[in-house]
């Protein structure tokens, strides 16, 4: 479930995201006739995208950013969706995520999966390093239902994420991950007398993003189940991630291109023969797996990603590592 892998420090989304894992779970176990308990499968991506959608689309429309926050439109408000600074990209969010039922899905939307639209809004564009969804982030937030209820908020100070993680299946909140990238961190900061800091021009602004990019059909507390929600982000610093240490970024092992981290594996079928545990590119130090690790073949100038090629010290046919 990657749940080992998650890195978060000091914040609810941390609680949310285990919640998300929790309830995922739970989801999975068959109905029990002497509970009573009838488990009602997840809603298909299709349906809820399209509710979700409206309900975001309304949202903005309704709403203005004024006097460094988010209100209702009024009269001679420039609404959200009118807003030059607004900008909207399309995530494909496959059914593998969810663990939904493949068999209500095409083959196309099985292996590419289904778009939704993340909406961003730039109030300032920051001006240091931008991160990749592979990167690792200091932030400070506030996440909001679309009734402007707060569900979790870091305001002092600031938390670490690792995006790679929230990206991966089962974690929820995908949005941010893929949102946060849209801005630059700031150029630094300045301690105050009093023990905190601030944060010189950094990117900041907001990203609405549905229930597909979020909790999904997991109900809590604080976001309704399949709720669109949104993020205030102050991007403060952010740091380019090597997960697995074999001298590739992470995003550079985006080998298809397609900003998704989970669906690349050079070496998925000798994995699966020899029952070893999976690892996507940007977390296994053997790309292909051919003994010699990615770093030591780049090293060489061998191709990390070609199983023929690989270092064999000892000429005994199993690739060696280069300190061997």
């Amino acid at each position: 479930m990657y749940l080992a892998a998650l890195i978060i420090q000091g914040s609810m989304l941390r609680k949310l995201l285990l919640l998300s894992v929790i309830a995922f779970l739970v989801s999975c176990k068959k109905d029990n006739p002497l509970s009573g308990v009838v488990s009602v499968p997840p809603a298909k991506l299709d349906s809820i995208r399209a509710v979700n959608d409206e309900a975001l689309i309304n949202f903005l429309k309704g709403h203005t950013y004024r006097e460094g926050s988010i209100s209702e439109v009024a009269d001679g408000d420039i609404s959200l969706w009118d807003d030059s600074r607004l900008g909207t990209t399309s995530i494909n969010i496959r059914p593998s995520e969810f663990n939904l039922d493949e068999a209500d899905y095409t083959t196309d939307e099985i292996e590419n999966g289904v778009p939704h639209n993340l909406y961003y809004f730039v109030v300032n564009p920051g001006v240091g390093n931008q991160p990749s969804v592979a990167d690792s982030v200091y932030v400070q937030y506030t996440g909001r239902n679309l009734d402007l209820s707060i569900f979790d908020e870091v305001k002092q100070g600031g938390s670490w994420f690792d995006l790679a993680t929230i990206q991966a299946p089962f974690q929820g909140f995908r949005g941010f991950a893929e949102g946060v990238p849209f801005f630059k961190a700031s150029e630094g900061v300045e301690e105050n007398l009093d023990g905190t800091f601030t944060a010189m021009n950094p990117g900041h602004g907001f990203i609405f993003f549905p229930s597909a990019m979020a909790s999904y059909n997991t109900i809590t507390a604080d976001i309704p189940q399949y709720g669109p929600i949104f993020f205030e982000i102050t991007l403060i610093e952010a740091l380019a991630t090597d997960h697995d240490g074999d001298g590739i970024l992470s995003i550079l092992e985006d080998r298809n291109g397609n900003g998704y981290l989970y669906d690349d594996n050079t070496d998925a079928d000798y994995e699966n023969e020899n029952r070893l545990p999976v690892a996507n590119d940007f977390l296994d130090a053997d790309d292909d797996g051919d003994g010699t690790p990615t770093k030591c073949e780049i090293s060489l100038g061998l191709d990390p990603h070609d199983a023929s090629s690989y270092y064999d010290a000892d000429n005994d046919g199993d690739g060696d590592d280069c300190d061997d």
